[in-house]
């Protein structure tokens, strides 16, 4: 009799941890990014891998999801400001504040540099230096400036997709980006025969989510969500799903 009043209460508790059905939760989403991370129609996100995990997410979480797309630069003000409740897909070294609570990994990735096919691929990092770069706007590359400091050559644009255009128009030779977007890339673009197969790992990292202390969910709630996803083996079927075949 103990035992099931004891099981009932945990039970209890646990639902009373979790928002209410159908309350909201809102992802912010950095427009930089492109396929297959995100798919944007008219600033609104429509698809893709943050978009896919997400709704699973809060499937699990018992809520529904709502998305904001925002340039790179207003991400974090947005999660200060509780304009948003959860940032996906991002670092501690990539944001400012110490505050936020990190959780489990959500995608693993490598920062690359790629080049086409009519230029010879770097085998070192130092081979970049004074060389223009393809970067995003507001997004950080620590390993560059370390090694590169001032050599360190910028061509900020706003997104992945526009600095591949600009790599395959030649106004660079180079251009900095990650694996899972250039994977993709490499199998679905147009003009993907012009894609070098050969890239320089800066360096492999995995990705987090940031939730504010006090916020609508607890790290727990949102680690015990993605520990599910992949229990369940719906993770890995998001990730499969965007791996277009050669």
């Amino acid at each position: 009799m103990k035992i099931g009043f004891l099981l009932l209460s945990s039970l209890f508790s646990c639902a009373m941890a979790l928002p209410a059905r159908g309350a909201e939760l809102v992802f912010g989403v950095s427009t930089g990014s492109a396929m297959p991370m995100t798919r944007f129609q008219h600033d609104e996100l429509t698809g893709g891998l943050l978009k896919d995990v997400g709704d699973a997410l809060a499937r699990e979480l018992n809520v529904r999801p709502r998305y904001l797309t925002l340039p790179r630069k207003r991400v974090e003000v947005a999660l200060a400001s509780g304009t948003v409740d959860l940032l996906c897909d991002l670092r501690p070294e990539w944001l400012d504040s110490k505050r936020w609570q990190w959780s489990d990994t959500v995608f693993s990735n490598k920062q690359i540099i790629v080049v086409r096919i009519d230029t010879a691929p770097l085998s070192v990092l130092r081979e970049l230096a004074g060389k223009r770069t393809g970067t995003i706007t507001g997004y950080r590359y620590p390993p560059l400036e370390h090694e590169l400091g001032p050599q360190f050559v910028r061509d900020d644009t706003t997104s992945d997709d526009l600095n591949l255009r600009k790599l395959l128009r030649r106004r660079f030779d180079y251009m900095l980006t990650n694996s899972l977007y250039y994977d993709y890339q490499r199998r679905a673009h147009p003009e993907r025969a012009r894609l070098s197969r050969a890239a320089l790992v800066v360096e492999p990292f995995d990705t987090y989510c940031a939730l504010p202390p006090g916020g609508k969910l607890t790290l727990a709630q949102v680690n015990r969500a993605l520990m599910a996803l992949r229990k369940n083996g719906r993770m890995q079927a998001i990730l499969e799903s965007y791996q277009p075949a050669n």
